[in-house]
């Protein structure tokens, strides 16, 4: 009987040695079917010869601030801290991140003028949410320098000012024929400007990178986006839903999917807070705002700046005296003499003869109050007549 269950027994433990072995041959096979199908095997070692949606074969543009690799092996260090780092407190870290904002976001730093507490009457609608508008307005200002494209026409060398002018008012036309919120042009052109900041752009890929750009900026702002089919049928057949697709999951890619942009909108709304909300200083100061976006020397000024620049014409324009009050350098963060070269730069973009032809058709208009043609005129007259747009008469400290 003894001898019947030790080789029962052993017949048991056989057979288990047995299917484990097997267990393991399976599972070594399987790990190395998922390995070739992924491309973790010895066969990657070499370049893909995909092409990039956008970019072809060229290298991308060198980078001035480029980030370290942090999977290279030089970063990781041979034995891992056995014990965690103490790190600093949440309180500690709440108040370094207040005093660095307030440091670095109060852009007219020595508070020599007068100015009234606008948000006080908007305390008891939570909509408006005024006791936190001062911190939500640091943040949109630290923004800015985050998303702030580069002036990258002398690196693209095959891109010439035209061909960005030409692609911007192909952009505004497909921005109007779907109706879309003026946010989204300003994203839209925003996505395209940092994208050619940091990769090299063939000519026949520019016109995807414009559709593929108002695709996702219409994806974040609107409510109702239009569909890929609609992009690709106002292309004319020039690309397919699939390329458009593609370039939408490159172009995020190389923004690290970074589309919190500070609208500038957003300024012109807070300013015109200090304007009581009129309406013709308004419509007058959203065409003078999307010249900043749609002329390309205007590529790396900070979106307050342009909305404050914009501001400033619109009263000029206006005849509102005084044209700069302590309420409107306190909403805005700027002085007259910190927009000079930005109202300059518009004014000379109205002189000049007419560039982009569906921007000018779009304000002139009688919903936008033909701002294209008033604005045109009056800026040639001031020319013409040597007006000082920066007189000390013009301004005052004064909150009204």
């Amino acid at each position: 009987m003894r001898s019947t269950v030790s080789n029962e027994n052993e017949y048991r433990l056989a057979r288990s040695r047995k299917l484990e072995s097997s267990s393991s041959d399976r599972e070594a096979k399987a790990l190395a079917d998922v390995s070739n199908q992924y491309g973790v095997g010895a066969g990657t070692t070499g370049k893909s010869d995909k092409r990039k949606p956008l970019g072809g074969d060229i290298a991308p543009l060198p980078q001035t601030n480029s980030k370290p690799n942090v999977f290279s092996s030089e970063l990781v260090p041979a034995r891992m801290p056995q014990k965690r780092q103490a790190t600093e407190s949440s309180t500690n870290l709440i108040g370094k991140l207040h005093s660095e904002t307030s440091a670095s976001h109060k852009r007219s730093r020595k508070i020599d003028y007068e100015w009234q507490d606008l948000d006080e009457e908007d305390a008891d609608d939570p909509l408006m949410v005024s006791e936190y508008v001062g911190e939500i307005f640091a943040y949109l200002g630290e923004l800015e320098y985050k998303t702030l494209p580069q002036q990258y026409l002398h690196k693209q060398t095959h891109i010439k000012p035209k061909m960005r002018s030409i692609l911007v008012d192909w952009l505004v036309e497909m921005h109007m024929r779907f109706r879309l919120l003026p946010e989204t042009l300003f994203l839209a052109i925003n996505v395209m400007d940092r994208f050619m900041s940091m990769e090299v752009v063939q000519i026949d890929k520019l016109q995807l990178l414009a559709t593929g750009s108002l695709f996702i900026a219409a994806k974040y702002e609107e409510v109702f986006s239009p569909s890929v089919k609609n992009y690709a049928y106002f292309t004319d057949g020039s690309y397919t839903e699939e390329e458009i697709l593609q370039a939408e999951k490159y172009i995020l890619t190389v923004l690290d999917f970074e589309l919190n942009y500070p609208n500038p909108m957003n300024f012109l709304r807070r300013i015109s807070k200090a304007d009581d909300y009129d309406v013709q200083s308004r419509t007058l100061g959203k065409y003078l705002l999307e010249i900043t976006i749609i002329d390309y020397k205007f590529i790396g000024m900070l979106p307050s700046l342009c909305s404050a620049a914009a501001m400033y014409i619109a009263r000029l324009i206006l005849q509102k005296s005084p044209v700069w009050t302590g309420n409107l350098i306190h909403y805005s963060g700027y002085r007259a003499a910190e927009m000079r070269q930005c109202v300059d730069l518009i004014v000379q973009y109205l002189v000049a003869p007419v560039e982009h032809d569906e921007f000018f058709k779009k304000y002139a208009t009688r919903k936008f109050m033909k701002a294209s043609v008033v604005c045109r005129s009056w800026a040639k007259k001031a020319v013409q007549e040597g007006r000082d747009l920066f007189a000390s008469e013009l301004q005052t400290t004064r909150p009204q």
